[in-house]
């Protein structure tokens, strides 16, 4: 294959296999390959944190423009969420679950895009992401401290719901409920196959392609009482 299609192969496959993942430990990873296929100067190779200034100025640049749509109106939150996600959370805060948000995007940023999208208020257990070291990974911080605060007896109601392995490892490390989200994130519903088998084979104990059977989701987690908007 030509050296292009081999960089743009790997790159796509290793962004969707570190799904969830610190970012900090995914720019480790691109300082590999920058070095692995030899077109830049050893030199002029960064390491993984000025990698991840070059990623975050370019994801911000797009950010803010989205931003300004949802100010303008332009846009709403349901165009950045997957199908029935807002109304799913609606529905468990409503019901008395506390809910906490783990990411592995800077923790600053998480917090500031959740108030953005209109939903930071849900998360009444926290919203935490990366905090610059790659030995705290927040998804495990985030489960371990819920057994802190709340007990082992908060293992029998502990439930997480992401798209990508980390999050699963961690919730059958603490032998939780772990659902793996496999969405077509370009289309927000419908399934992702590919999401799909990596999910399953990080252990997920049930794979849904979006929150369009919320109410059925609700009844397995024995929630479904509750109210909120539709």
């Amino acid at each position: 294959k030509a050296l292009h299609s081999r960089v743009v192969e790997r790159v796509r496959e290793y962004i969707d296999s570190s799904t969830g993942i610190q970012t900090l430990v995914q720019m480790q990873e691109l300082v590999a390959m920058v070095r692995e296929f030899g077109c830049v100067s050893p030199s002029e190779i960064l390491d993984e944190f000025g990698y991840k200034e070059i990623y975050n100025e370019a994801l911000m640049d797009r950010v803010r423009v989205r931003t300004g749509k949802l100010e303008k109106g332009e846009m709403t939150a349901d165009d950045f969420s997957i199908m029935n996600a807002v109304p799913f959370l609606y529905r468990l805060r409503d019901a008395g679950v506390t809910l906490y948000l783990a990411s592995g995007t800077d923790e600053e940023d998480a917090q500031a895009e959740a108030r953005i999208m209109g939903y930071a208020d849900l998360f009444t257990g926290g919203i935490r992401g990366s905090v610059g070291d790659v030995e705290k990974e927040a998804k495990r911080m985030v489960l371990d401290r819920i057994i802190r605060e709340a007990g082992q007896s908060a293992l029998s109601g502990l439930a997480t719901f992401g798209d990508g392995p980390v999050e699963v490892r961690e919730t059958r490390r603490l032998g939780g409920l772990s659902v793996g989200v496999a969405s077509d994130e370009i289309c927000r519903s419908g399934l992702n196959p590919g999401k799909r088998t990596r999910l399953i084979q990080a252990g997920a104990d049930l794979i849904i392609p979006d929150f369009s059977q919320m109410n059925w989701l609700l009844e397995l987690l024995g929630v479904s009482r509750a109210v909120g908007p539709d």
